[in-house]
């Protein structure tokens, strides 16, 4: 995938160059991994890493697989970054896609941008002959929770919970949509 457009959004394939505003965004959205449990985010690269050799899929070592199949996108409006996906393409299956983060600036949010993005995406992966796309969500955060259920993500596929989500505990719900 190269290029994604849709109306004043368009979705790039991240770049070294883009690593400061990748960054500063990366500040911002440090607050919400609160919401998963502190050894989570273990099997994460850095933003450089991500860019230039992909991230780790947990369970899955090949350096090779990583590098063909992981994307990691901005996602600007006019010429300004307001976020950022990544996603991998053959996720278990040759028709499954894997969304591992959508992240949105705070400004830019309730203004319809990730939805758009979300669609964009969606017709991309469906001209590919994709036909589902899973993800995971923190059962904290319920914003991203209603987000996801509003654009079709209505099927859940695993809850894992260690308890009731006292502040020590976490829980997160993969959800998954078909592609028509």
């Amino acid at each position: 995938m190269e290029c994604i457009i849709t109306g004043n959004l368009t979705m790039v394939p991240a770049m070294v160059n883009d690593l400061p505003e990748l960054e500063e965004i990366e500040k911002e959205c440090d607050a919400y991994f609160r919401f998963d449990p502190p050894d989570a985010a273990g099997h994460n690269r850095s933003l450089r890493d991500c860019i230039a050799i992909g991230d780790i899929i947990p369970g899955v070592s090949q350096e090779s697989y990583i590098q063909r199949n992981y994307h990691l996108f901005c996602i600007r409006k006019d010429d300004t970054l307001v976020g950022w996906i990544s996603f991998y393409l053959e996720y278990q299956h040759k028709d499954s896609v894997y969304l591992s983060v959508l992240y949105i600036k705070e400004r830019y949010r309730s203004s319809g941008i990730g939805t758009k993005i979300i669609d964009a995406l969606i017709r991309e992966l469906a001209a590919a002959q994709f036909k589902i796309i899973r993800l995971h969500c923190s059962l904290r955060n319920v914003t991203a929770l209603w987000f996801w259920v509003k654009n079709g993500f209505d099927r859940i596929i695993s809850v894992e919970c260690n308890g009731n989500l006292y502040p020590k505990n976490y829980g997160g719900i993969g959800l998954m949509k078909v592609i028509s």
